[in-house]
C-alpha cells in the first residue's frame, strides 16, 4: 500500500495560493514548538526569535516544495535547523570563537533546576550537530524517524543512527539512565 500525503498538504497549497488564513494557522500550530527547539539548538533566545523569523521567510518561499511526506511541522525543523546552522557559521565566523559557548547562553531561559539545565545545554553543545538535532526532532518533540530523515535531508535510517548515538552520548555526558532522556527538562518547558 502506497504511503499516503499528509493532510498538512492541503494546508500548505492554501497557503502557496496565498491564503492568508491557512498561514496563521501554520505560524500559530508551530511557532512554540520551533522557538523551543531553536532556542535549545542555538543557545540564545534573541537570536532565535530572528532565526525563526528567517524560518518562516523561508517556508513562504518555499512551501511548493512540501511534499506531505511528513507533517508540516517536520518540514519546518528542517528550514529551522538549516538557518540555525546557518546562523552558527555566521556568529562563530564573527567572532572566532574568542568566547566559550557557555558564556553566551540567554541565562533567562526558565528551567525547573538551573544546574540541571545548565548542564543539558553543556552536554548538548558537545553532541554532533545532527545527533544533537535528531534527538531533539524524535525524543523531544516526538518526531517519527521518517519525518526526523525529512527534517535532516537522510533516510529513515540514518535519522535513527542519528537519534541512538545522540541519545548514547548525552546518557554518557549527563551520566543519565534512558528514563532520564525520555522525560528530559524539555518536555517541561511545553516542546
Amino acid at each position: 500500500m502506497p504511503d499516503t500525503p499528509h493532510p498538512d498538504v492541503e494546508l500548505a497549497r492554501r497557503a502557496s495560493q496565498g491564503d492568508d488564513a491557512a498561514w496563521r494557522t501554520i505560524y500559530t500550530d508551530t511557532r512554540e514548538r520551533l522557538f523551543a527547539l531553536l532556542s535549545y539548538h542555538i543557545g540564545n533566545r534573541d537570536e532565535a526569535l530572528d532565526v525563526l523569523q528567517e524560518t518562516y521567510a523561508g517556508a513562504v518561499r518555499n512551501i511548493g516544495r512540501y511534499r506531505g511526506d511528513g507533517s508540516l511541522e517536520a518540514w519546518l525543523c528542517g528550514i529551522a535547523l538549516r538557518r540555525a546552522r546557518d546562523w552558527k557559521r555566521r556568529f562563530l565566523g564573527r567572532f572566532k570563537q574568542t568566547e566559550t559557548l557557555e558564556g553566551r547562553h540567554d541565562q533567562s531561559l526558565p528551567q525547573p533546576d538551573p544546574d540541571s539545565g545548565r548542564r543539558l545545554r553543556q552536554a548538548l553543545e558537545q553532541v554532533p550537530e545532527r545527533q544533537r538535532s535528531a534527538v531533539l526532532l524524535h525524543v523531544w518533540l516526538g518526531y517519527s524517524y521518517k519525518e526526523v530523515g525529512e527534517a535532516l535531508g537522510t533516510s529513515e535510517a540514518t535519522a535513527r543512527v542519528h537519534a541512538h548515538r545522540g541519545r548514547e552520548a548525552l546518557r554518557a555526558l549527563l551520566g543519565s539512565s534512558e528514563e532520564d532522556l525520555e522525560s528530559p527538562h524539555l518536555q517541561e518547558q511545553k516542546l
